[in-house]
C-alpha cells in the first residue's frame, strides 16, 4: 500500500487515538544476529523487484544505540519491517554492534553503498539526517531512506512527523488527569506535571516537550484546570534505567507530581519501576481514594507497558496514552514502493494528526479512568488542529 492510498483511508476525527493496531511487540529482545532474513511468501500480485528467484532483495538497516529493544522509535520501525514480511520476501541487514554516533553511522552507511549489495539503506533517526546527506552526495546510484528527518537528494526518500501535534493531545489529557486527580489543590498535592526527558537538547525530545507544554497550558485556559508544570528532569542518558527510577519516584513521591510525561526511550523500564514502587509508598488515603501514578509516554505504543503484567496485560495501565509517530507506517510506505520499482527517490512522506501517522493511542487499559469531558475536549482540539485554527509549534 503506498503512502498516498493509506492517507486516504486514514481516519481523521475519528481516530483520536490511535486505533491500537500499532501495538508493538518490543516485548521481542535487541536483534543481535548479523543478518535477519525473513522470506514469507504472500499472496501478492505482479512482479516485485528481486534479486534473483532464490535470494530476495536486501535492505541494510542503520541506527543508533541503544538500537531495538528500545521500546521508543526503533522498536517502531521494527514493526514496519515485520509488517513488510508478512507480503514480501525481503531480507534485513543489521549489524551486531550498532553505531554509537552519526559520525560511526556515516562510515558505516559509506560502507555499505560501496559493497552495492543492498536495494535501499534505511536510516532511523533525525540524529542521522547529515550522515546520510553525505553518503547520498556520494553514492547517488544507492537508494537511501531516512526516518524522522527530510533530505533533499534524488536517491533519498524520507519521512518526518509532527510529533508536537500528537503531543500537544498528550498534553491536554495529562492537564484534565491532574485535574481530576484526587487531592487535588490540597496541601502539597497542587496538580502538577513533571517532564521527564533523556538528554538535554535533543531536538525530536524539544519538540514533543514543546508540543506537550502547548497542549497543558490550552487545556488550562480553556477549561480553568489551573494546573501546573514543574522544571524537565533529564536522564542523562537513553538507556539508564536506574537513573529514570530514580528521577520518577522522587517526582512522584517527594514532589507530588500528579502525572509524568517520559520520553526516555530505553530508559522506560526504570520509569515503569518507578511508578509501581510509587504506587505502593503513597498515603493509604490516596491510595483509597484512587490516586495512580500516571505516564504518558512517547515513540512507540506502550500502553500495555503500565499494566501489572505486560505479557497478559488487563486494565488499568498506569501509561494513559503514548504519543506515537508512525515510523512503522513509513517503513512499510517506502519499502513497499521500493519492492515494487517506485522507489520515492527525493519525496518526504509527512506523517502528522491529519493522516494519523502522529497520534495518540486508544485508552485500551486506561478508559476507566478518563474522564468522558477529557476525551470530548480532545477530539475538538483534533478538528482545531487539523483545520489549522491552532497551530502547534515544536
Amino acid at each position: 500500500m503506498s503512502g498516498a492510498n493509506r492517507f486516504k483511508s486514514a481516519r481523521l476525527r475519528d481516530a483520536i487515538i490511535d486505533p491500537g493496531g500499532s501495538i508493538l511487540s518490543s516485548k521481542s529482545g535487541i536483534i543481535t544476529s548479523l543478518v535477519i532474513i525473513v522470506i514469507v511468501f504472500g499472496a501478492v500480485g505482479g512482479i516485485l523487484l528481486t534479486t534473483n528467484q532464490y535470494e530476495p532483495p536486501s535492505i541494510a538497516v542503520v541506527t543508533l544505540e541503544p538500537g531495538f529493544g528500545d521500546l521508543n522509535r526503533d522498536d517502531n520501525a521494527r514493526q514496519g519491517m515485520d509488517n513488510i514480511a508478512v507480503n514480501y520476501s525481503v531480507q534485513y541487514y543489521i549489524p551486531e554492534e550498532l553505531p554509537s554516533t552519526a559520525a560511526e553511522a556515516e562510515t558505516l552507511m559509506e560502507e555499505l553503498a560501496e559493497s552495492g549489495n543492498y536495494l535501499l539503506i534505511l536510516a532511523i533517526g533525525s540524529d542521522l539526517e547529515s550522515a546520510v546527506e553525505s553518503v547520498a552526495a556520494q553514492y547517488p546510484e544507492q537508494q537511501f531512506a531516512i526516518l524522522g528527518a527530510a533530505v533533499n537528494a534524488d536517491n533519498v526518500a524520507s519521512a518526518t512527523f509532527a510529533t508536537e501535534q500528537a503531543a500537544f493531545l498528550g498534553g491536554v489529557l495529562a492537564a484534565f488527569l491532574a485535574h481530576e486527580q484526587p487531592y487535588f489543590g490540597s496541601t502539597n498535592f497542587t496538580g502538577e506535571i513533571g517532564i521527564l526527558s533523556g538528554v538535554v537538547g535533543d531536538p525530536v525530545t524539544d519538540d514533543l516537550i514543546a508540543g506537550f507544554i502547548q497542549g497543558v497550558e490550552a487545556a488550562n485556559e480553556t477549561y480553568d484546570l489551573n494546573v501546573g508544570i514543574t522544571q524537565t528532569l533529564y536522564v542523562g542518558s537513553w538507556n539508564d534505567t536506574t537513573t529514570a527510577e530514580v528521577r520518577t519516584y522522587t517526582m512522584f513521591v517527594q514532589n507530588n507530581v500528579s502525572l509524568i510525561f517520559a520520553p526516555v526511550r530505553a530508559s522506560m523500564p526504570g520509569v515503569r519501576a518507578a511508578m509501581f514502587r510509587a504506587q505502593a509508598a503513597f498515603p493509604i488515603q490516596q491510595r483509597n481514594a484512587g490516586r495512580l501514578p500516571l505516564v504518558i509516554a512517547s515513540g512507540a505504543n506502550l500502553d500495555y507497558y503500565g499494566t501489572a503484567d505486560p505479557e497478559t496485560p488487563t486494565d488499568p495501565s498506569y501509561i494513559a496514552t503514548s504519543v506515537v509517530p508512525h515510523f512503522d507506517w513509513a517503513v512499510y510506505d517506502i519499502v513497499d514502493a521500493t519492492l515494487w520499482d517506485r522507489f520515492p527517490g527525493g519525496q518526504v512522506f509527512q506523517y502528522n494528526l491529519a493522516n494519523g501517522g502522529a497520534n495518540i493511542t486508544a485508552f485500551t487499559y486506561s478508559s476507566t479512568y478518563i474522564s468522558d469531558e477529557s476525551t470530548e475536549a480532545i477530539s475538538d482540539y483534533i478538528d482545531l488542529i487539523v483545520e489549522g485554527t491552532i497551530e502547534v509549534t515544536p
